[in-house]
């Protein structure tokens, strides 16, 4: 905090200067940034979660990151829009084997002692 509110003041690259209550009014997209925000501890607390019941170093591995970044890449994001069938047969590959590694290992957390 120290840190932003100091390039509030002053900033470099010769950026206009500004101020704490300029900051909070302007919401140009800080609206995605909060939600962003409560997504990524929501997925954190689940995270903490897994790492309760299969065991900490599974649930860093098997982290949803890339499940989750491309899944909004192709739905929300359109990056992949006019791709090659192979492509989308990749992608769809992709995103069943991640779903799958993470369904073995949440079933495998019930064989642990």
């Amino acid at each position: 905090m120290v840190l932003n509110l100091t390039f509030l003041y002053y900033p470099i690259l010769n950026a206009p200067k500004s101020s704490f209550k300029a900051y909070l009014n302007d919401w140009n997209g800080r609206g995605w940034a909060l939600l962003a925000g409560l997504l990524c501890g929501f997925g954190n607390g689940l995270q903490f979660m897994g790492g309760q019941a299969a065991g900490y170093a599974a649930a860093d591995a098997v982290q949803a990151l890339p499940l989750v970044s491309t899944f909004w890449g192709v739905i929300l994001f359109g990056e992949y829009r006019r791709s090659s069938r192979k492509t989308y047969t990749l992608l769809a590959g992709m995103l069943l084997m991640f779903t799958a590694a993470v369904a073995i290992l949440m079933a495998s957390s019930g064989h642990r002692k």
